[in-house]
Parts: C-alpha cells; sequence; structure tokens
C-alpha cells in the first residue's frame, strides 16, 4: 500500500504514523495503534474459575453502505474475523436496489455520498417497507461531521443509531452488538426455520422479563379474538403497547412486530394483522433469553 492509504488506515483506528530519515542511512516508517486484547484471550486470563464464555452472538447479514474504498477496507477488516456476512453497496441508490431484492439484518450507512446520499436512502428504506409491511430494520448512520444537530436530523431519517467517524473497532462491534439482541425481521424463507433466536434481554428488567413473555402469549389470544369480531382498534392498541415496550425489555423485535401490527390494523388490514401474529407467535417459539 501507498502511504497516504497507509496514513489514512492508521488514522481510521485511531492511530499515528511517523517517520524517521537520515541521508545515507535511509527512512524508517512506523506506526502505533492502541487495541483491545482480543476477547478470547482475555476470558483465558481474567474469567472466574467455574464461569463459562459470552453466549455467541447470531451472525448477521450486513450491508456497508460506503462510497470510500478506504472506509470500506477498515470497516470490513473490522467485521473479518465475526461470524457476520456483509455486502457493499457504493451508494445509497445501489444500496436500495440490494436492500429490496436482498435480505438484511443491519444496515451501516455512510451519511454523504454522490448518486444518493444515506439520509435519502434510509428514508427510501424506511418507506420501502411500510409499502411492503416489513419491520424496521436497524441502520446505523455514519458519518464524519459531529455537527450540531446532525444525530437528531439522522434519527429523524429513520435511523436506529449513529456513530461518528473515524470509528473505532470496539465502537462498532459493540453498536452491532447492541442491535444483535433484534430478532431479523423473518422473511418468508426464514419464517418456518427451527433455528433457536439468542436475545440478550436488558438485565435491568431480568425479573420481569417471564411474565413479560407470558403477556405477549395473552396478546396472541386477544388480538386473533379480536380479528375475529372486526375489532381493529384492540389490535391497534395491543400492537401500540408491544412497539413501546419491546425494545425497552430488550426485545427490539417485538417492538418491530407491534409497529407492524399497528400499521396493519389502521389500514383495516385482516389478513396481515394474522401474518404479523403468526411471526410474533414464531418467534416467542424460537426465543432463547441469555444474561445481558
Amino acid at each position: 500500500m501507498g502511504l497516504t492509504i497507509s496514513k489514512r488506515l492508521v488514522e481510521l483506528m485511531g492511530g499515528r504514523i511517523s517517520v524517521k530519515s537520515g541521508v545515507g542511512k535511509g527512512t524508517e516508517f512506523s506506526f502505533a495503534v492502541r487495541f483491545e486484547i482480543w476477547a478470547e484471550a482475555r476470558q483465558r486470563l481474567a474469567v472466574p474459575t467455574g464461569t463459562g464464555p459470552e453466549p455467541p452472538l447470531p451472525a448477521l447479514n450486513i450491508l456497508l453502505v460506503e462510497d470510500s474504498a478506504d472506509n470500506r477496507m477498515i470497516t470490513l477488516a473490522y467485521l473479518r474475523d465475526t461470524p457476520h456476512r456483509v455486502e457493499v453497496a457504493e451508494n445509497g441508490a445501489v444500496a436500495l436496489d440490494m436492500f429490496a431484492t436482498g435480505y438484511f439484518d443491519l444496515v451501516l450507512m455512510d451519511r454523504q455520498m454522490p448518486v444518493m446520499d444515506g439520509l435519502t436512502a434510509t428514508r427510501a428504506i424506511r418507506e420501502w417497507e411500510q409499502a411492503n409491511r416489513r419491520p424496521a430494520t436497524p441502520i446505523v448512520a455514519l458519518t464524519a461531521a459531529a455537527l450540531k444537530g446532525d444525530q437528531e436530523q439522522c434519527v429523524a431519517a429513520g435511523c436506529t443509531a449513529y456513530l461518528t467517524k473515524p470509528i473505532k473497532q470496539e465502537v462498532l462491534l459493540q453498536a452491532i452488538k447492541d442491535l444483535a439482541v433484534v430478532a431479523p425481521a423473518l422473511s418468508p424463507g426464514e419464517s418456518g426455520r427451527k433455528a433457536a433466536i439468542l436475545v440478550r434481554a436488558n438485565p435491568k428488567f431480568a425479573d420481569l422479563i417471564p411474565e413479560f413473555l407470558r403477556n405477549r402469549r395473552q396478546d396472541i389470544s386477544v388480538i386473533l379474538d379480536a380479528l375475529d369480531r372486526g375489532d381493529f382498534e384492540t389490535v391497534g392498541n395491543l400492537g401500540h403497547d408491544m412497539k413501546g415496550a419491546g425494545g425497552s425489555y430488550g426485545f427490539q423485535a417485538i417492538t418491530n412486530i407491534g409497529a407492524a401490527l399497528t400499521q396493519a390494523a389502521e389500514s383495516l388490514d385482516n389478513d396481515t394483522s394474522r401474518k404479523w401474529v403468526g411471526e410474533l407467535s414464531r418467534y416467542l417459539d424460537r426465543i432463547e433469553v441469555v444474561p445481558g
């Protein structure tokens, strides 16, 4: 790699590059970057006897939307040793096409890009999800401009989270980990899959979680009964409650399903409402709650 690319990669990792040169002695380039100890090595050194390793997170299908080749390179390097699968779009327009024809659990969205910028692409994705009655996929805004009001603009456009460049590896991985508790919006082919969904629920509500999940089971019966009677007000109210509470307890998928149920109820759409009740039932069947 050339010095310009090397310098940018080092700086993106939060480090610095330096040079020593002397006539007749040659030139020496070096860099210093602060890295965290590899998680597995740290566990072998620090985990008390009798405690097991942290349960693995599910592998996510991630869409990386980034026009800078250097930034794509470093982000892919950050994710190289993770179980996640990453596809790349060079701008928002390409990302929208890929999102509509593929299936992604998470989107990493650069804000400033040619052809279609990140916020425009995010709004377009949210419109596509609503038109196709899909729960909201987590979208993480990546921006180099930490200006006042920038985060609010990203959230208003539909972004789930917001990270400022240069992004350190541990920050990116933590953001993905936080959003990995989302049971991904199930595609038709995935709905019947039997594999368990590992969910790191909010530890603050650990003692309340069993009752919370039992209540969602009861909601299924109530909603189905309401749909038989054409009572969309009850469906909408229960969907609204799920939308407000699911993410707080650590179950973002329940928030997503609640949002979809609310929208279906507003449209008086019985078939779509039943579809999302089925998704909720399958999700509850597959949940395995692990310590946060």
